[in-house]
């Protein structure tokens, strides 16, 4: 019984660290977007663009795209669940309500224990794959930070 309490535990929390790197993503994507958007509005006609502010504005352009990219990657972690498994949401679906009213007073301590396992081998892969989306994400806000704010400093001194 103390491994099952270890793994329920352990299993909860891969589960919040998956949550926190959602979390990120409430502010990874409506700034990257919002920048974007403001890079938009400041676009000049095409023969008013300077070489500086067009290079900065790429620049930034590219990486706040990559940022987004990256993103949606880590909001598709594209791993499968545990088939059959009495914990995953996916496993329980999988059976139909007879089948899943068997499986559960059937269940066992140690079919139950191996299924744990299972469910926090899985989640611990999901988390590091979103972390590693979520790394990448940030990494691209952070660079395209500094030329972006340039190129929307000279593109709103170049329309003065």
């Amino acid at each position: 019984m103390e491994k099952i309490n270890y793994l329920e535990k352990e299993l909860e929390r891969l589960l919040t660290w998956i949550q926190a790197a959602d979390n990120r993503l409430a502010l990874i994507l409506p700034l990257s977007t919002a920048m974007l958007g403001a890079l938009a509005v400041m676009v000049p006609k095409f023969e008013n663009w300077s070489i500086l502010s067009a290079i900065l504005s790429s620049f930034s352009v590219f990486f706040l795209i990559l940022s987004l990219i990256f993103s949606a990657c880590s909001s598709f972690p594209r791993t499968t669940g545990t088939k059959g498994s009495l914990i995953f949401f996916s496993g329980i679906n999988s059976l139909d309500v007879t089948q899943f009213c068997k499986s559960v007073i059937n269940l066992d301590e140690e079919k139950y224990k191996e299924d744990l396992i299972n469910q926090c081998h899985i989640n611990a892969k999901i988390a590091e794959n979103k972390f590693k989306w979520i790394q990448r994400a940030m990494i691209c806000l952070f660079i395209s930070s500094l030329p972006w704010a340039s190129s929307i400093f000279i593109l709103y001194s170049e329309r003065q």
